[in-house]
């Protein structure tokens, strides 16, 4: 079995989700340098980038990565509202990040 990801934006104070890769098919690339992290999204429903647009200042991302072990690892990243941008002609959804958050499920739950 290969690493599988699943990406979520959802809005911080409703928890509403923007977009669920569980639930929608669009394409993800993360690239991170310098303690910046860059997402592009394509192929995301046009009225939710529109939406993720309008609540820039209120996103959380989330990555579950599931490695071929199967032991969950989850990210949680900060959306600096300022770098939000969709690109209506191209469909492309991008945005940085200046902070995350991993965690191990399995390190805060006992069996």
């Amino acid at each position: 079995m290969a690493q599988q990801e699943t990406w979520l934006i959802k809005h911080a104070v409703t928890g509403r989700s923007f977009a669920d890769s569980r639930k929608q098919i669009f394409d993800c690339r993360l690239a991170s340098a310098d303690g910046v992290f860059r997402f592009t999204f394509q192929e995301l429903p046009h009225e939710a980038a529109k939406e993720i647009v309008r609540y820039s200042r209120e996103l959380n991302v989330f990555r579950f990565v599931t490695p071929e072990d199967g032991t969950i690892v989850k990210h949680w990243y900060y959306v600096t509202p300022e770098s939000v941008q969709y690109d209506e002609q191209t469909g492309e959804l991008t945005f940085q990040a200046g902070s995350e958050i991993e965690y191990h499920p399995d390190e805060y739950w006992g069996d």
